[in-house]
């Protein structure tokens, strides 16, 4: 690969050369010059490939309007990323539910449930279930973030349940994109 530097046969160059070459700007002020691909006129796309070039429009339609959000646009900020970018990574990326601590938790009203969840922004909700042995639900809310930056999550019980046989207690963490994970123990 050769570099040029200061050339101004290149600076200021855009878009094509004749049928041969492409040229583009990079962020960090480089000018790339590379043969212009070239495809097919009657080549055809796998199911794969229209799968991923599908989640990749939706996921470019969500960062078009995400990327003003002050989130992702404070966490390109000292990178080589874009708000745009890391929104992108955002809708590709699934929250993860690590773990579900009911140490604290006697079955009685009042008391907390911590989740311990993450994700590669930002997780924006965490939801806990609560279900009896036959899978009836006895009990269901919004957990809410325990300190600041921390990835626990609290939720505060509202029915006093019974723990014979234990309950099943599920937790499910969102992220911006509105991706979701559950876990749940018994």
């Amino acid at each position: 690969m050769a570099k040029v530097h200061k050339n101004i046969f290149v600076r200021g160059l855009s878009g094509t050369l004749g049928d041969q070459f492409v040229i583009r700007k990079t962020r960090s002020g480089k000018t790339i010059i590379a043969n212009k691909p070239r495809f097919d006129d009657d080549r055809q796309f796998t199911e794969k490939q229209k799968t991923h070039q599908d989640a990749f429009r939706e996921a470019s339609t969500y960062a078009k309007f995400a990327k003003t959000q002050p989130i992702y646009i404070e966490m390109a900020k000292g990178t080589g990323s874009t708000a745009y970018n890391i929104a992108i990574s955002d809708w590709f990326g699934s929250p993860k539910v690590l773990q579900i601590n009911v140490d604290q938790w006697t079955g009685k009203i009042g008391q907390t449930i911590r989740v311990k969840a993450r994700d590669n922004v930002k997780v924006a909700r965490v939801s806990v279930v609560i279900r009896d042995a036959n899978n009836n639900i006895l009990e269901a809310g919004e957990a809410v973030p325990s300190d600041g930056g921390s990835v626990w999550w609290e939720y505060t019980t509202q029915s006093v349940v019974a723990m014979i046989p234990f309950p099943a207690v599920e937790a499910t963490a969102q992220d911006l994109p509105g991706n979701t994970d559950s876990f749940s123990i018994s």
